[in-house]
């Protein structure tokens, strides 16, 4: 994990901050991709081809942008987390809508696009008992619940993972994985 994160350091460093994510998309892209085989639940939850839901507001051009960002940075990788996978962007109806489609899609993960951050304790609290990895396109939507997000910290990405909220989703870092990470419970 540590060298393959200080590849995404560098690469982060060479592109330069983005003025709407902490953490460039393409950069959060990659690093999700190798953090979530550190999920000891990853696998099953994949059940051999990973699932990604993105989830954007409607009528919001940053969130839409953003979504199709990470939508797009994610489809050019050949493995996420060693596994084949698929990308579906998702539009924000409900809380138990979002939920619903996690169960009935199987995903395996959840990226929150930005304009959401209203909705993520909900969003969060609709995900109790579902086993999916929700992640933040913002480091703040970690303590409205998002499992994980991606922060930067003395010019370098950090993974900032809300552990109670993980719990709650049937998400288990390895801890390897939370030593790199900024704790929020």
């Amino acid at each position: 994990m540590g060298a393959s994160l200080a590849l995404g350091v560098d690469l982060w460093v060479r592109q330069g901050r983005s003025a709407s994510v902490e953490v460039p998309v393409r950069l959060q892209a990659e690093l999700l991709s190798k953090v979530v085989a550190y999920d000891r639940n990853f696998a099953a939850r994949a059940r051999g081809r990973a699932t990604v839901l993105v989830l954007v507001r409607s009528g919001s051009a940053e969130s839409e942008r953003v979504g199709e960002q990470i939508r797009d940075e994610l489809a050019v990788l050949s493995e996420f987390g060693g596994l084949p996978h698929a990308e579906e962007t998702v539009r924000y109806a409900s809380k138990a809508a979002v939920a619903e489609l996690c169960k009935t899609r199987a995903a395996s993960v959840l990226y929150v696009s930005l304009g959401l951050s209203e909705e993520m304790s909900g969003i969060a609290s609709a995900l109790d008992g579902v086993s999916i990895l929700s992640v933040a396109a913002t480091p703040a939507d970690v303590e409205r619940r998002a499992v994980l997000g991606f922060d930067a910290e003395s010019g370098r990405p950090k993974l900032v993972i809300h552990l109670d909220q993980a719990r709650r989703q049937a998400v288990a870092f390895k801890p390897e994985v939370l030593k790199l990470a900024r704790i929020v419970t």
